[in-house]
């Protein structure tokens, strides 16, 4: 009996390492033109349970119609004369509630990239290459926002038994009103996938790695926060850290609610909001 339960355990140990750095590459390759833009990202990552809303055409303001393809620019909704109103409710005409279903999207926010070749050394050293973008927009963007702050430690490893090790970032500070605000990101070396083409979508004839984001537990995030009295500071935040990551890193957020105010799940697209919804007519 003590032989036959040290060979499964064995054998499970085995799995283990079998399975610890290799990743799996499930996602799209080629974009589908009747999904949004943050649909095709997410997926192309393994972020398979995300769904886009479809709503008709005559619902959407013209204004987010002709840029649903693009990506608008977050400050379109914090200081647009126009709609005279803040993030949460410039939607308006129940489209928030639309694309803010929480069956279709996950309760987690996550880093949705792929890595160039030419970025790194070697596919073993990607993910400490990300947890450097990731580091280096965020403090960044503390800068361009006057936020004070510090790296309170950076890529430091974190070992699990019987699996691969992660690695933590952590950034704090403090807006000049009092508002915390501050990043944390987790990486894992054995999500990268081995060298194959990057999605044509994101970059032509180039060959790199995916960054999986499918597993519930274990995938690239990025926890970033900066509540005050409203969800602007957050949004704003978000949105800068997103201006400075490499072309073909991204920023999933999940659904944030404060009060009776929101914030819908999109793809932050360096500086641009992209949302889950396609027009019908």
């Amino acid at each position: 009996m003590h032989s036959i339960k040290s060979a499964l355990v064995a054998g499970a140990l085995l799995s283990v390492i079998l399975l610890s750095g290799c990743a799996s590459t499930t996602g799209i390759t080629e974009y589908h033109d009747d999904h949004s833009r943050a649909w095709n990202l997410t997926h192309s990552v393994g972020m398979t349970k995300l769904k886009d809303s479809t709503v008709p055409r005559d619902q959407i303001p013209n204004a987010i119609l002709g840029a649903l393809d693009t990506g608008i620019d977050v400050w379109y909704f914090m200081d647009s004369q126009m709609l005279n109103m803040d993030f949460g409710n410039a939607l308006g005409l129940g489209l928030i509630g639309m694309i803010s279903r929480p069956k279709d999207h996950g309760e987690r926010s996550s880093i949705v990239a792929w890595i160039p070749q030419d970025s790194v050394e070697s596919r073993e050293v990607a993910h400490l290459w990300l947890g450097d973008q990731l580091r280096d927009a965020t403090t960044k963007a503390m800068e361009a926002l006057e936020i004070e702050g510090a790296v309170e430690f950076h890529n430091k490893e974190k070992k699990v038994p019987f699996s691969a090790a992660y690695y933590e970032t952590k950034i704090t500070g403090m807006n000049k009103d009092g508002t915390e605000c501050g990043a944390y990101i987790r990486t894992y070396s054995d999500i990268i996938s081995k060298l194959q083409p990057l999605p044509d979508f994101l970059a032509k004839d180039t060959q790199g790695y995916q960054v999986y984001a499918g597993d519930p537990a274990k995938y690239p995030r990025a926890q970033i926060y900066c509540f005050g009295d409203s969800l602007d500071q957050y949004v704003e935040f978000t949105a800068e850290i997103s201006k400075n990551l490499p072309e073909t890193v991204f920023l999933y957020t999940r659904l944030i609610k404060y009060d009776d105010n929101h914030v819908p799940p999109m793809v932050y697209d360096h500086g641009k909001a992209l949302f889950f919804l396609v027009g019908k007519d």
